[in-house]
């Protein structure tokens, strides 16, 4: 059975939330200070801490840090109950690491759907736990790809943050896959169970949905019925359809400013009301918003406003461009080619063996600069495959000479015959490095030896030649 803790100054509250939660399968301590709440926590480990955010002798928060550490995400789910929420007691206690806030007079039924994603003890633990050993060390993390160092980061990032209900800013260039993140947060979550609805706020014209003309705030909060011309049934806003799911809104900095006020406001009165309605809705979904401008930029070209920026701002993940995984290039283009491989033997295109993929083929996936990221990747693999025989053996199937992006920038290496083996080396390894930029693991792939390799040849030629 999950055990609680509740600290709570006021005992018909406290009285209330007890009842409230061992009707829901907890069993429940109680505290009515912060002294209390600290002695309780010597005598055992709660799954779960509702706490006032105005106590006799102190803040809410400043039992965090004698909150004990537990696995996965190194935190207790930490629920704090205020009658006076604002934007900056909501972000401090997001940056503090809690869970989640409720207002008082607590919304009874929110905080049940709360309580019902609060794991069974070791539940949640050893998801992730599988999660970190079996799969990273294959390059896999839910649907992400990749296990170089950038990318272990990001990672490490989405462990922490997806038991939380804090909201999340993704940030990255087209194409590195910020929607693939912001699910793989979802499926970690807590509402994994939930819906996960995305948007792309870049069309923030009124457009036709269900056959409706309907605008961006009927798009985001629903409308009544005969709310508007043509609105002849009520229909559901986004944030509706995420209700007890996550909510992923791509190019948050393309939402008009009425919108993204409406939006805050939203986050924190944990309501909305839909167009031509006259009743508050309680809303129960998790933002998580992208933008491919860097954030700071956004806010001080005033397309992103920056109180939205501050809440957003508390848990934000970069994902890095594909030019800056090295190490992952390779993977990703062999993982596009095996799922190609099972799709065409499923829809029985191939009898024979699957496709193979050949060291020069690689080679051009190294040394490509991607402009476009993954999703440039994705395509001109699946352009190759098509192309190509039993063996994919280049990129260059629509180009003339010339591997794409990057390339070799026409660099060559001049041999006089009779010209020492040793020497030779060094001119190649010296112009392979200055063709990549000086980047020593693609050089190394090129030359077809290892980095380490490559480290110790750089080190006797730089002795020879002082």
């Amino acid at each position: 059975m999950p055990h609680a803790l509740i600290v709570e100054d006021d005992p018909n509250s406290l009285s209330g939330l007890s009842a409230i939660l061992t009707a829901d399968g907890f069993s429940v301590d109680t505290a009515t200070t912060l002294a209390e709440a600290r002695s309780a926590l010597t005598r055992f480990i709660p799954d779960v801490v509702l706490i006032d955010l105005n106590l006799p002798d102190g803040s809410g928060l400043d039992l965090l840090p004698s909150l004990p550490s537990q696995p996965p995400d190194g935190a207790l789910p930490v629920i704090v109950m205020t009658g006076n929420a604002t934007v900056e007691s909501a972000i401090e206690g997001l940056r503090h690491g809690i869970w989640d806030y409720l207002l008082k007079p607590v919304n009874i039924p929110r905080l049940r759907s709360l309580l019902a994603r609060i794991p069974r003890p070791y539940e949640l633990t050893e998801e992730v736990q599988a999660l970190r050993t079996t799969l990273r060390d294959l390059g896999h993390f839910g649907e992400m790809l990749g296990r170089s160092s950038v990318m272990q980061h990001v990672y490490d990032l989405i462990e922490h943050t997806a038991p939380t209900e804090a909201a999340v800013m993704l940030c990255g260039e087209p194409g590195t896959g910020k929607k693939i993140a912001a699910r793989t947060i979802h499926e970690l979550s807590r509402r994994r169970k939930g819906p996960f609805v995305t948007f792309d706020c870049s069309a923030t014209r009124d457009h036709v949905a269900n056959g409706q003309q309907r605008s961006m705030e009927s798009i985001l909060f629903g409308h009544e019925r005969n709310a508007y011309a043509g609105a002849e049934n009520r229909e559901p806003g986004l944030l509706e359809q995420a209700g007890g799911g996550t909510l992923f809104l791509d190019q948050i900095d393309s939402l008009p400013a009425a919108q993204q006020e409406a939006l805050l406001r939203a986050l924190d009165s944990q309501t909305f009301m839909r167009v031509g309605g006259s009743n508050r809705i309680m809303t129960d979904f998790r933002l998580i918003a992208a933008s491919r401008t860097p954030v700071r930029e956004a806010v001080a070209s005033g397309a992103l406003r920056e109180d939205l920026f501050q809440r957003l701002s508390a848990s934000s993940i970069m994902v890095p461009p594909l030019r800056e995984r090295d190490d992952d290039i390779a993977l990703i283009a062999e993982t596009f080619v095996d799922e190609l491989n099972r799709e065409n033997h499923i829809a029985g295109i191939t009898s024979g063996s699957p496709k193979r993929i050949s060291p020069a083929f690689l080679r051009e996936c190294i040394m490509n600069e991607w402009p476009g990221n993954v999703r440039e990747l994705r395509e001109r693999v699946r352009r190759a495959y098509h192309a190509s025989g039993e063996t994919i053996e280049t990129l260059r199937v629509d180009e003339q000479g010339g591997i794409g992006g990057r390339g070799l920038n026409g660099s060559s290496v001049q041999v006089t015959v009779g010209t020492a083996l040793a020497d030779v080396e060094d001119m190649l390894i010296r112009a392979t490095l200055e063709a990549v930029g000086g980047t020593r693991h693609r050089a190394a792939t090129l030359l077809g030896i290892s980095p380490k390799t490559l480290y110790n040849k750089l080190q006797r030629m730089k002795l020879e030649s002082s």
